[in-house]
């Protein structure tokens, strides 16, 4: 307690000496402030410290304010936090001298010269209180109002609070630097709106850092923390107006401002961001959230992470706007007559932990080379329910499950130019039950493989995976990453088995990537404050598929897009390379369009969370594929990306053939039947069509042709 003592006595003849120069005001001020120094001094001295035991400083050397993770996006900007006190911690350097220097002068202009503790403000504050039998003035330093704020003195009575932060404001000053004090401070203290430190409370309320606050801004800032509350501007923007004039004159009191300086910024109109009701992208932020606290499962190993993302800000928005405008335009009727509850137009939707009984929809984008999610809407409003349809729902993908059929197909030997026929058939189900595959998208014609994904012909698709295989088919779709059981049922080649819809997505992946599975992810590294790496995901990239027969796959589904069920992608204004799939279950209970550029692979899904029919005739190309196309063509996936295309492999060769026979086109085939068609290496066909060879003397020239040659 030395050291302690000395200050004190040192501070208390200043005192007594400034004292005395106001005529015969010292004497009984004096009595007052003996009393209380001397009092003081013994309670500070003292060793015992209650029942919780004595607070010591130590840890300060190495304290950090409490900080939530940030969260990064793919370009390394801060978006945001994750939950917790809302708190950016930032260097005193980067702090502007008009905030760091007007705290000081507002809030304890003597901090650069006292110990800790301003004795001089201390026993005049105890004076002025004890003549008006009140507590009409504070003598807090920052020294004080830090160990306050870091320390848990909230269950201790008025004055042995005020006795424990002198003796601790002392103790704190032998410890740190006053920098070092004033940097705490200044990423410590609450500033109203459950904001924390001067750079958090700089982007709420003027979305902006704390390095390019005006002097206006910057006072109002610092005026908070006298009340943070009830100088917020927010709430009460006239108070909080009268306070920063205030703190300005102050300003200029003290030589921060000159005079004209501050009338000027008095007459300044406060002027706020717009208060976020919820974070853009709450599901993106509720998915790091999980995973981060699947890593790091102590909260106190959270303080301060530093969390990289493939957050893309325009494509997330895009996802969310043209999701919700999709969603409006069906409760609207634009598309048919709809039957089901919509929420009161204007009003929030009230929470729910459970199901919602309004018409839902998910979106999820991610980078289709390596599996980095890009956005993610998990429903129609994250403050009605914060159950995530994209990551966590199971739900039947209808034909958006062809693909898969039609590629287990080809691993099979099946060429994208054979024919299957689109004929009814039955299948007879255990206990007797038949099954009729229905099919509205063909009229008995058969079709090649090609031109019944187009038309996402139900009676063909049947008749495909039959060829492959049901074991084939279910055994892909775990290959592909697809974690949900695929029963061996004829029904799943239609899309009846439940799948989770991000894994979906992810499955597409490998149609556009040259055949490599992807594990869809969030998270890219994760550091600590210094930047130091504490986290990457593991290689989650692996091969899955021959790269042809994935090229042949996708080439199928970019004549979906450009000719077929997926054609409302172009109506809807997206022109770029595009390949996908649409997909209705029965009823039309869910739609959804799955789909991919060179770089991007999304999934659209609309239906209810207890299924029931969205509206009469509701199908994957109405509903779900114009969003996919407006959120590409907003988003700018067409104009950012870097691959010029999809890229033929070696072992894919074209041929020219004839449709109706399936060999080489000849001079004489009806040229609507003549197409070029892709083939796995070897597998083309190698004689002419025999149907359209022409009369006698063009078989004999051609014959004479080729003996020559």
């Amino acid at each position: 307690m030395k050291p302690y003592l000395t200050r004190a006595a040192a501070l208390f003849a200043s005192i007594r000496a400034d004292l005395s120069a106001r005529r015969g005001a010292w004497i009984p001020v004096g009595v007052v402030a003996g009393v209380l120094f001397f009092g003081g001094f013994l309670l500070l001295a003292t060793p015992r410290c209650g029942d919780g035991g004595c607070l010591t400083v130590g840890q300060l050397t190495a304290y950090q304010p409490p900080e939530p993770p940030r969260v990064h996006d793919r370009r390394g900007e801060l978006i945001g936090q994750l939950p917790g006190e809302r708190r950016l911690v930032v260097k005193l350097g980067e702090i502007p001298a008009i905030v760091r220097d007007g705290f000081v002068a507002v809030e304890d202009r003597r901090f650069w010269e006292h110990s800790g503790v301003d004795l001089r403000s201390f026993l005049r504050a105890g004076f002025r209180n004890l003549t008006s039998a009140s507590v009409e003035e504070g003598a807090s330093t920052i020294t004080m109002q830090l160990v306050r704020n870091v320390f848990d003195v909230r269950d201790y009575g008025r004055w042995r609070r005020k006795l424990v932060e002198l003796r601790l404001g002392l103790a704190v000053e032998d410890l740190l630097s006053k920098e070092d004090i004033l940097g705490l401070y200044l990423n410590q203290i609450y500033l109203g709106g459950g904001v924390y430190g001067v750079e958090t409370a700089a982007r709420s309320y003027f979305d902006k850092s704390a390095s390019e606050l005006s002097v206006p801004e910057a006072a109002l800032v610092v005026g908070l923390a006298k009340n943070p509350e009830g100088y917020n501007p927010r709430n009460h923007p006239e108070r909080a107006k009268a306070r920063r004039a205030v703190v300005l004159d102050i300003f200029a009191r003290e030589g921060l401002l000159t005079h004209t300086q501050a009338e000027a910024a008095k007459a300044a109109e406060i002027e706020l961001a717009p208060e976020a009701t919820r974070e853009a992208g709450s599901y993106y932020f509720s998915a790091i959230d999980r995973r981060i606290r699947e890593l790091f499962p102590d909260p106190l190993d959270r303080q301060g992470l530093r969390v990289h993302t493939g957050y893309d800000a325009a494509l997330q928005e895009a996802a969310e706007e043209e999701l919700a405008a999709q969603i409006s335009a069906v409760e609207a009727g634009r598309y048919g007559r709809y039957r089901h509850p919509v929420p009161e137009k204007g009003e929030p939707l009230e929470r729910t932990e459970g199901g919602s009984p309004f018409l839902q929809g998910m979106v999820v984008a991610m980078d289709s080379r390596t599996g980095t999610v890009r956005a993610v809407v998990g429903g129609r409003d994250f403050d009605h329910t914060e159950f995530d349809r994209a990551l966590q729902a199971r739900r039947q993908p209808g034909s958006a499950f062809k693909p898969l059929v039609w590629t287990a197909a080809l691993e099979a030997g099946m060429p994208l130019a054979e024919t299957v026929e689109t004929t009814p058939m039955v299948f007879r189900m255990a206990g007797g039950r038949e099954w009729r595959p229905q099919d509205d998208q063909s009229d008995g014609t058969p079709l090649t493989l090609r031109q019944a994904l187009v038309v996402s012909s139900n009676l063909a698709a049947v008749r495909v995976g039959e060829r492959a295989g049901v074991e084939r088919v279910a055994a892909l779709a775990k290959r592909l990453g697809i974690s949900s059981e695929i029963p061996l049922y004829p029904s799943i080649f239609l899309g009846a088995a439940d799948v989770v819809p991000v894994e979906l997505v992810a499955a597409y992946a490998a149609f556009g990537n040259g055949g490599r599975r992807v594990t869809p992810h969030f998270i890219t590294r994760i550091e600590d404050r210094e930047g130091k790496v504490l986290w990457t995901p593991q290689d989650r990239v692996a091969p899955s598929l021959d790269p042809g027969v994935a090229y042949l796959a996708l080439s199928a589904m970019q004549d979906v897009v450009d000719h077929g069920t997926g054609w409302r992608v172009r109506q809807a204004g997206f022109a770029g390379l595009a390949a996908g799939k649409t997909g209705t279950t029965d009823g039309g209970k869910d739609v959804w369009f799955v789909g991919m550029t060179p770089e991007l692979v999304a999934g659209v899904w609309l239906g209810f969370d207890e299924p029931r029919t969205i509206l009469p005739g509701a199908s994957g190309g109405q509903l779900a594929a114009p969003v996919w196309g407006r959120m590409m063509a907003a988003g700018g996936a067409g104009t950012w990306t870097v691959t010029p295309g999809w890229t033929r492999p070696a072992n894919v060769e074209g041929a020219t053939i004839d449709l109706e026979t399936g060999y080489l086109a000849t001079p004489y085939c009806p040229p609507h039947q003549v197409v070029e068609e892709l083939f796995l290496q070897g597998t083309a066909p190698v004689d002419q069509c025999p149907t359209h060879q022409g009369d006698f003397f063009d078989k004999l020239w051609r014959g004479i042709a080729r003996l020559i040659r």
